[in-house]
């Protein structure tokens, strides 16, 4: 796995200008156009997606919290490019692309061939529960994409249709296209758009997909929730997007926790707020407090103080991909009545007058003659 620090040749604590100075540099050394080196273009490659997530503060802030194997799995090149402004940035230093209707991403990493038989990815945002997340869960979804054909098996022919050679392409199966742009005359070729590819065409095409091999539905998925997940992590469900005849795209879920109205969850432990009388706090007793699994008690240590945090071992959540489970924090919020009894005040007073009336409560017998 490729580690953009090493890519752009600086350390993981460097600032936003040492990121982009080091971009700039690499750039201009290993442009294809300015470097004929083999090399050069998947350099050039490599160095463009290194800084389109170290550029961009929040996407380096998950690129270090995940690392290389990790990020990877969880965004698609489109994803990491996605926002950037390196188009912007090579054009003031006199690299411009936007020539001839071409972006930097068709020219760099074939965008512009997205038409091809490889279906596209699909992303659908799901939102669950805290405790969806901390044990994780089943769920059902419904998705909208493009699915094979059942008439025609995806081909786009019709049933019993003769196969001719296709005549955009000759039946190579692609074209070639030169135009000019800023560096000159550009040859490319791409795969023909008549036959996708393949050389052939069907004589008659599937009256149901119209040729296209696919046709749009809408279909039920069991998607399962590993036990702690967080917010923005994206399982991949792979071959469930949209169909393509040289393999279908995947299905990304997208997970998006919702607040819980009493449980804050910080990493991997949670956070209640337990609300203790104060003679409970000063005696000391039960108090319940919510969790995970629904309301529990807990244990008030005699003298215990407002804002304490008591720490509940393995009341937490479940450690993503791992075994460890964390912990609850519960923090008592110690409640004080607005109006009492005279009787009430009664005992309050005899307790405060006991407590100033202790000897290492006397301001006279700990300072002497003062």
């Amino acid at each position: 796995m490729v580690d953009y620090y090493s890519v752009l040749g600086v350390p993981k604590d460097a600032d936003q200008e040492s990121i982009k100075k080091a971009y700039r540099e690499l750039a201009l050394k290993y442009h294809p156009d300015r470097n004929k080196s083999k090399e050069a273009e998947e350099k050039f490659k490599q160095i463009n997606e290194a800084y389109a997530v170290l550029g961009d503060q929040e996407k380096r802030k998950q690129y270090d919290a995940d690392g290389p194997e990790g990020f990877s799995r969880r965004y698609t090149t489109d994803d990491i490019f996605r926002g950037s402004n390196i188009q912007d940035l090579l054009k003031d230093m006199g690299i411009n692309f936007g020539f001839g209707g071409d972006d930097i991403f068709s020219q760099m990493f074939g965008g512009g061939q997205q038409g091809g038989e490889v279906g596209g990815s699909i992303l659908y945002r799901l939102d669950i529960s805290l405790l969806e997340s901390a044990r994780g869960a089943s769920k059902e979804i419904e998705i909208k994409h493009i699915k094979e054909c059942d008439r025609c098996g995806g081909s786009g022919g019709e049933p019993g249709a003769k196969v001719l050679k296709c005549p955009e392409c000759g039946g190579s199966g692609s074209v070639t296209v030169v135009r000019e742009s800023f560096f000159g005359r550009i040859q490319t070729t791409t795969t023909c758009n008549r036959c996708s590819g393949t050389g052939r065409v069907y004589e008659r095409k599937c009256r149901v997909c119209s040729g296209k091999g696919g046709v749009v539905a809408t279909e039920k998925v069991q998607v399962k929730i590993p036990a702690g997940i967080s917010s923005g992590t994206r399982l991949k469900l792979r071959g469930m997007g949209d169909f393509g005849r040289d393999g279908s795209g995947d299905l990304y879920i997208e997970i998006r926790e919702r607040e819980d109205a009493e449980l804050k969850r910080e990493g991997y432990n949670i956070i209640a707020n337990a609300k203790v009388p104060f003679y409970t706090a000063i005696l000391g007793g039960k108090a319940r407090v919510p969790s995970l699994e629904g309301p529990k008690e807990v244990d008030i240590p005699q003298g215990t103080a407002p804002g304490s945090r008591l720490v509940m071992k393995g009341w937490g959540i479940k450690h993503f991909n791992s075994g460890g489970i964390g912990d609850e924090i519960v923090i008592v919020n110690v409640e004080f009545p607005k109006s009492m009894t005279q009787t009430e005040r009664n005992l309050i007073e005899e307790f405060r007058k006991g407590r100033e009336g202790e000897p290492s409560q006397r301001g006279g017998r700990r300072f002497g003659v003062f």
